[in-house]
């Protein structure tokens, strides 16, 4: 299982990692800090390296996730590759944004290290099954 975390913030980014590579086996995160690399990482990607799911942070400097979903939708190379948007933003707006742009799914990041880490595995356990399907 491959994907792709798009979250700026390092101690997130750290947890993340943590918390899945504790909980799976064979899992390989790529990791940027902004939707620009994200999209650069994508497009040097052969069809086979593209990643099974995105986790998307919305708030991230020189693009956000906002700007990274539109032109990752617009792409017929990523317009079907799901994002699961990971935030800290409750604003129904955001969300409602989100679902035009086509998301797969959306949290917000828990203050509560423990729902925060049961949400994670619940997600990407979700994905795993989904896509070995």
């Amino acid at each position: 299982m491959k994907f792709l975390l798009v979250e700026d913030d390092k101690i997130t980014t750290l947890s993340i990692y943590k918390i899945l590579n504790n909980e799976f086996n064979s899992i390989d995160i790529i990791q940027t800090e902004n939707g620009q690399e994200a999209l650069n990482y994508l497009k040097n990607c052969s069809q086979n390296e593209l990643p099974h799911f995105i986790m998307l942070d919305l708030n991230m400097p020189i693009m956000n996730g906002f700007e990274f979903l539109s032109f990752l939708r617009q792409d017929d190379r990523f317009s079907n590759l799901p994002v699961v948007v990971h935030t800290t933003s409750s604003n129904p707006e955001d969300y409602f944004e989100c679902v035009k742009l086509g998301i797969s799914g959306y949290f917000v990041k828990n203050v509560d290290y423990k729902k925060f880490k049961e949400t994670l595995i619940d997600i990407v356990k979700y994905w795993t099954n989904s896509l070995s399907n």
